[in-house]
């Protein structure tokens, strides 16, 4: 992997990241992963260890995986792979995402201030410091590079000692929903208030008549609110309480307060939570910044959206952006991109975030407005996971697996629309599935194994050439990689689905996929294709096996230049 770091003061720092909470140092460890040299700031004089966002879902963690994190988070977490969801305290379904086609189906639960401990440490472990205690007063946008004004500031905020002038060529913004970075560079947003509901939430240790084994995240629906008791870190729960602002006092709750009110909820008078570490009371605004880019300033995470509390997945569409940024200027960074690269980032992150909001506030009004009708319609649905995740979420999608960018300028698809046999496949703009292949030495493995890193490239791409199971379509797809040969981040790999073919004699990487399980997971059982995905596992360009010229075009239209 590329692990070229930098002191914070060599003076050849590439990208200054602002603030230093979960998404902050995730984008920081991806950068370090891409050899990116790299400063990072934050305003607090330390870790929060504050619990808040404590879960990690299947996509994030497919992209922590691909930067090295996520088993060292895996191991300071709970994974559970069970959602039961109760309907006015009756069971309604039980949800089992062993199934899902992620290889990190089950959630990850831990907590935030852990979460935080744990990539700080990697980073650590990396040569590199958080700064802590320096605050951004300024932003100045020049044509080749970003400045700004820094100054030491004391717990209390108050500001010591000299200010200092940084430059560096991008500035990464991930300073949170009261971060400064948007807002100095025109990119703050307006927010939509939803008066009169709050949040509620207590850790600690539980106790009631059901199983308090971390493995199962329980959702109670009842009139007019919405409850849960999910597993968090080092044998704790948590309790939140969704309803009117008016259900409790406006203020964080007491112990006394959730448990009495957690009984009443889930009809169980023995429910105890003991030893609180933690408690909180919001109430509800959401916003979503107007671009996720300006010019060489980027936003990641709640920087550039204030999000509603369903799924919890802002904090996971977040781990995404950090995904997407980091790639993207480690390949800039290198010169091997050409502008559309960058620029494709906020265009995408953007329209995932808007598109995110929008399910989010479906669902917070589907689950604060229900009313008999309402739950009658949920009750039918309660046995499909897309139904039941739509009328509780607001979305189908709760990995956040299906994310796509179909519109990029990144995303070409030459193939048709119409054919039946390859409605339900992949596109351009898709994350790229993943299954079970055979390796040259006999060996199983996940095509995530190829995707991600390919040859220890970190930000390199994946070219898939797949026979479609006839060795005469072979010829064409070796070269189409023969046209790319002088770009060197593309990664050609062979898949053979023909019986009569060695992956010694092919020429180039290759793996056996005799019995179709790869050709099938892109829709492609009989048909050769060219499929070549990015570093964060989407789809970038796809087209049938004859179409090496296309390949060419699209690859050195995304290159430098000059590519290298």
């Amino acid at each position: 992997m590329n692990t070229t770091t930098a002191s914070p003061n060599d003076g050849s720092i590439d990208v200054v990241i602002v603030g230093a909470g979960p998404i902050g140092l995730a984008t920081a460890c991806a950068l370090a992963h891409h050899g990116v040299r790299f400063r990072i700031l934050e305003r607090a004089h330390g870790i929060s260890g504050e619990s808040k966002g404590h879960n990690v879902i299947a996509r994030a963690q497919e992209l922590l995986h691909a930067i090295g994190v996520r088993d060292v988070l895996a191991e300071k977490g709970y994974h559970a792979p069970f959602t039961q969801f109760l309907l006015d305290q009756a069971p309604l379904a039980r949800l089992d995402t062993s199934g899902s086609p992620s290889p990190f189906g089950p959630v990850l639960f831990s907590n935030q201030g852990v979460m935080e401990q744990v990539l700080t440490d990697v980073l650590t472990e990396r040569g590199i410091q958080v700064e802590y205690g320096r605050e951004v007063l300024d932003i100045r946008e020049g044509d080749d590079d970003v400045s700004m004004v820094i100054a030491s500031v004391d717990g209390d905020g108050n500001r010591t000692g000299r200010e200092e002038t940084v430059t560096c060529r991008y500035l990464v913004g991930a300073d949170g929903a009261a971060g400064t970075v948007r807002k100095a560079v025109g990119l703050d947003y307006e927010l939509q208030d939803f008066p009169g509901r709050a949040l509620r939430q207590i850790d600690g240790k539980l106790s009631w008549r059901r199983p308090t084994k971390p493995d199962t995240a329980f959702f109670f629906l009842f009139p007019h609110g919405f409850s849960g008791i999910l597993p968090v870190w080092e044998g704790n729960h948590r309790i939140f309480l969704l309803e009117s602002s008016d259900a409790m006092p406006q203020r964080d709750p007491t112990r006394e307060e959730m448990v009495a009110r957690a009984r009443e909820v889930t009809g169980d008078d023995t429910l105890e939570i003991e030893d609180p570490t933690w408690f909180s009371y919001r109430e509800f605004s959401h916003g979503v910044s107007p671009g996720y880019a300006k010019e060489r300033v980027f936003l990641v995470g709640d920087a550039g959206h204030r999000t509603l509390p369903i799924g919890g997945q802002g904090m996971n569409a977040g781990f995404l952006d950090a995904s997407g940024i980091a790639w993207r200027l480690g390949m800039t960074i290198a010169g091997a991109a050409g502008p559309a690269v960058l620029a494709s980032y906020g265009e995408e992150r953007h329209g995932a975030h808007a598109a995110l909001g929008k399910q989010q506030v479906r669902g917070f009004e589907q689950l604060m407005r229900r009313n008999a009708l309402a739950d009658d319609v949920i009750g039918k649905v309660a046995g499909v996971v897309p139904g039941i995740g739509s009328y509780v979420f607001g979305g189908s999608d709760l990995g956040e697996i299906e994310v796509a960018y179909p519109d990029s300028a990144l995303s070409e698809d030459l193939f048709s629309r119409l054919n039946l046999k390859r409605r339900s496949a992949a596109r351009a703009g898709e994350r790229a599935p993943d299954a079970r292949i055979l390796t040259a030495t006999g060996d199983t493995a996940t095509l995530f194994d190829f995707i991600y890193n390919p040859n220890g490239h970190s930000w390199g791409w994946r070219l898939l050439l797949l026979d479609g199971g006839d060795r005469g379509s072979q010829a064409a797809l070796k070269g189409a990689a023969d046209l790319i040969a002088d770009v060197a981040w593309v990664h050609p790999l062979l898949v053979i689905a023909d019986v009569t073919t060695s992956s010694s004699s092919s020429g180039i990487d290759a793996i056996h996929d005799l019995d179709g399980t790869v050709h099938d997971a892109f829709g492609m059982a009989t048909k050769a294709a060219i499929v070549l995905i990015r570093p964060d596992g989407h789809i970038a360009f796809r087209a049938p096996g004859d179409a090496g010229q296309a390949l060419k075009d699209y690859v050195h239209r995304v290159a430098a230049s000059s590519p290298n």
